[in-house]
C-alpha cells in the first residue's frame, strides 16, 4: 500500500499544478449542475481526467466513484473514490483554497486516502492502521475538552433552498455554544484539519462519498470519533472523544 500511495500523490502533486496555474490565470469556464450555485468548471472535469488515466495506468483493473464522471465498476475489490476538485466554489471566485481528495476502497472500506491542498502544497495522507500524516509528519486530534473552547467546522448543502435539513437551523444552535465556527468550503479540508488538531471538530449534511473518503480516514486515523447524523444521508460529527457528547446533544 505504501507504493500504491506514493504513486497517487505524485500524481496528485502533478494535477495540483495543473490546478494552481489555471487558478492564477483565471483561464476557465465553468456551468451548473443540479443547482444555480452547484458548479462545474472545465479544472474539474480535466483533473478527473488526469488523475483517473493517471491511476489506470499503474491500476487498470481498479474501479472508479468520481463525482464528475460517475462510477466505473470492475471485477476487483478495490476502487477509487475521487473528488477532482473540491471546492469549485472557491476556486471559480478566486478564493485560494481548494483540494483533490481521493481515496481507495476494498471490499467497500476506505483504507488508503489523500487531501492535496494545491496552493499550500500541503499533502495528508492515511493508511488504515497506520496512523495519519501531514507532509510526512504524523497528526493527532487536539485535546480541547468542551466545545466552548473549541474552534470548529461544518458547512451547507447545495440544495440548502430546497431541502430542509440544510443546516441552517443547526448553526443557530451551535454557534453560541463555541469558541468559533468556520466555513470554509471545502469538506476534504475540513476533515483534515480536524485530524491536525487545529479544528476540535466538524460536522455537515449531505454530503456525497466523494467529499468525505479521503478526509474520513484521515480523521479517524489521528484519533477521531465519528457519529452519523441520521436527519439525512452521509451526513456526520467527526471530533475528538471529548466534545463528541456535547456535539450530538445539539445535533442528534
Amino acid at each position: 500500500m505504501e507504493n500504491t500511495l506514493k504513486i497517487l500523490t505524485e500524481l496528485m502533486k502533478e494535477v495540483g499544478a495543473y490546478q494552481v496555474d489555471k487558478f492564477k490565470s483565471r483561464a476557465f469556464t465553468y456551468e451548473t449542475k443540479s443547482t444555480e450555485i452547484d458548479i462545474v468548471t472545465e479544472v474539474d472535469q480535466q483533473s478527473e481526467k488526469m488523475l483517473i488515466e493517471g491511476l489506470k495506468k499503474h491500476f487498470p483493473d481498479y474501479g472508479f466513484l468520481a463525482e464528475e464522471s460517475g462510477e466505473q465498476t470492475s471485477q476487483t475489490e478495490y476502487r477509487w473514490v475521487i473528488d477532482p476538485l473540491d471546492g469549485t466554489t472557491n476556486f471559480s471566485t478566486g478564493i485560494p483554497i481548494f483540494a483533490i481528495s481521493v481515496g481507495l476502497e476494498k471490499h467497500d472500506e476506505v483504507v488508503l486516502g489523500a487531501v492535496y491542498v494545491p496552493i499550500l502544497k500541503d499533502m495528508y495522507t492515511a493508511l488504515k492502521g497506520h496512523g495519519a500524516h501531514k507532509n510526512g509528519k504524523a497528526l493527532s486530534v487536539n485535546d480541547s475538552k468542551n466545545l466552548r473552547t473549541s474552534v470548529i467546522a461544518t458547512g451547507f448543502p447545495y440544495d440548502r433552498a430546497e431541502n430542509p435539513v440544510n443546516n441552517v437551523k443547526e448553526i443557530s444552535i451551535m454557534a453560541p455554544k463555541v469558541k468559533g465556527i468556520r466555513r470554509i468550503g471545502v469538506a476534504a479540508y475540513d476533515l483534515c484539519l480536524v485530524a491536525e488538531g487545529v479544528f476540535s471538530g466538524y460536522w455537515e449534511y449531505g454530503l456525497k462519498p466523494w467529499d468525505y473518503a479521503a478526509g474520513l480516514l484521515l480523521a479517524l486515523e489521528a484519533g477521531a470519533k465519528y457519529q452519523p447524523l441520521t436527519k439525512r444521508e452521509n451526513s456526520m460529527i467527526v471530533c475528538n472523544e471529548h466534545i463528541l457528547e456535547e456535539m450530538k446533544s445539539h445535533l442528534l
